[in-house]
């Protein structure tokens, strides 16, 4: 219940879009698992796209929200950049780890020339 209570009190800085990437995988896992976290998630996600209607009475506005697939699409928006993230951080560790083994192989490399060489 102690875990349900931090989802809920980020479900706010989720819904403005200001939740840290850090904390966002955790925040979409447990909503997805946890059906009182996501009835309390659709419960503020609707209010906020109803006072956003209000705010803004053209019909150009008022057409681009679906309240019953705005949630969704938000959160597979963001399992989207969950995705994303995983990825780039995959890849950057294939980088580093290029990097590392390239630079290895030059320093040995280069020693061996000192070493035919006469310098070592």
């Amino acid at each position: 219940m102690n875990r349900c209570m931090e989802i809920q009190a980020q479900i706010t800085d989720y819904i403005d879009g200001s939740l840290p990437p850090d904390k966002l995988e955790g925040f979409i896992a447990h909503i997805n698992s946890c059906e009182e976290c996501r009835e309390e998630l659709n419960i503020y996600y609707t209010l906020y796209l109803g006072i956003l209607q209000l705010e803004h009475e053209d019909e150009e506005v008022r057409e681009l929200y679906d309240l019953d697939g705005a949630l969704e699409e938000e959160l597979e928006h963001s399992e989207r950049l969950i995705r994303r993230r995983h990825f780039l951080q995959g890849l950057r560790y294939v980088i580093y780890t290029t990097v590392f083994w390239c630079t290895l192989f030059a320093v040995l490399f280069q020693l061996r020339i000192f070493a035919d060489l006469g310098v070592i």
